[in-house]
């Protein structure tokens, strides 16, 4: 039988469509393997674009981060030369330049990960729901979103850096205190720093544990900006308000998320490090570790962030009814029955007169 292009085209659409209709799934309360299950099908069948996502930021961060390796160390560790001889020729501008684009390139991906994890957030979003979706509107529809995100990250990292300055100011400060009063009293010091060492100890536990609750209160802040537009007030708020009640569950299933990235990532990472340490070449195990992360980050991130947007629309049918919310938003519309115009007053009908009743009997 003949097979012409446009036959052949529709053969790949049909398959391409039946497999988005497999992966979708029909909107209902999940367990936590229902979850992952769903997370790793649109991972699998949309791999190429999430990977993409995520290497638009990831491979310029890594380029940067190797650059400033090279920079920030010596030139003989890159040779194979040896690193004391080295150091002692290292021209220190370079030390300098290297650590300058060490910082920018922190900084850089701090931000630049908002938009990715916001970007991943709306595909994988789409894909769940069933909808067709493009890298290019992914990130479209992060980046109208930029100042809530920006604003919303930037009080998260205020509390964490609050909750950690206090911890770590308990310590540091009166340390800081006993070096400037001189060194006469170096019994009474040794002493002093031991119970405040003994102190950060004691204080560190509560301090993760605070964070960790935060963490897990506030795990759906970028989908809330995102998917509902909330400002970043109100994504944080919304992210609290959906996790209430379900506390134990969302800080189960990112502990297992957090599991599955370091049990993928650290075999790589240790084969690589083993590798170039057999290159007796500092420099090159730092440049090989960034480029090994960067490439680990590159093919987990999508599979992080697609179980927790799943995650997110658990919570929603479960507490709001979203899938009954959804069935109602796709039913066809009913059809109407065309209402005759009423005549206006003293206006001709079409309609004939009521024939008059003839009230006289038969004679």
């Amino acid at each position: 039988m003949r097979c012409d292009a446009y036959c052949i085209t529709q053969i790949v659409f049909d398959n391409q469509n039946q497999a988005m209709s497999s992966s979708t799934p029909k909107l209902r309360p999940m367990t936590a393997g229902d979850i992952l299950d769903q997370a790793i099908r649109i991972y699998r069948y949309n791999f190429v674009p999430l990977v993409i996502i995520v290497a638009i930021v990831s491979v310029p961060i890594a380029i940067l981060q190797v650059i400033a390796e090279v920079l920030a160390f010596p030139l003989g560790g890159l040779l194979g030369a040896n690193t004391t001889d080295a150091v002692n020729n290292f021209d220190t501008p370079l030390q300098l330049l290297g650590q300058a684009i060490r910082i920018l390139a922190a900084l850089i991906a701090a931000v630049a990960a908002l938009f990715q994890n916001g970007a991943i957030t709306a595909f994988v979003s789409e894909r769940f729901l069933g909808r067709a979706i493009t890298v290019r509107q992914a990130y479209g529809r992060a980046f109208r979103r930029w100042l809530s995100l920006l604003l919303a990250a930037f009080l998260v990292g205020l509390l964490y850096a609050a909750v950690l300055g206090i911890i770590f100011g308990v310590w540091l400060v009166p340390f800081f205190g006993l070096a400037l009063a001189g060194t006469n009293l170096d019994s009474v010091t040794s002493g002093i720093f031991g119970a405040l060492t003994l102190l950060l100890c004691c204080l560190f536990v509560p301090a993760m544990v605070i964070l960790i609750f935060f963490n897990t209160r506030w795990a759906f802040f970028i989908q809330a900006i995102v998917l509902e537009n909330f400002n970043s007030t109100g994504g944080l708020g919304r992210s609290w308000k959906l996790v209430k009640g379900s506390f134990w569950r969302v800080m189960l299933m990112v502990f297992v998320l957090i599991i599955i990235v370091y049990a993928f990532s650290t075999g790589p990472i240790l084969l690589v490090s083993f590798g170039a340490l057999a290159l007796a070449s500092p420099i090159l195990l730092a440049v090989a570790n960034t480029i090994i992360s960067s490439l680990i980050q590159i093919v987990m991130t999508p599979l992080q962030f697609a179980a927790l947007t799943v995650l997110y629309y658990d919570l929603r049918i479960r507490k709001e009814g979203f899938d009954l919310e959804m069935q109602m938003a796709n039913l066809p519309p009913a059809p109407t029955q065309a209402i005759p115009p009423v005549p206006a007053a003293g206006a001709p009908s079409d309609v004939p007169p009521p024939q008059a009743r003839d009230d006289s009997l038969p004679q």
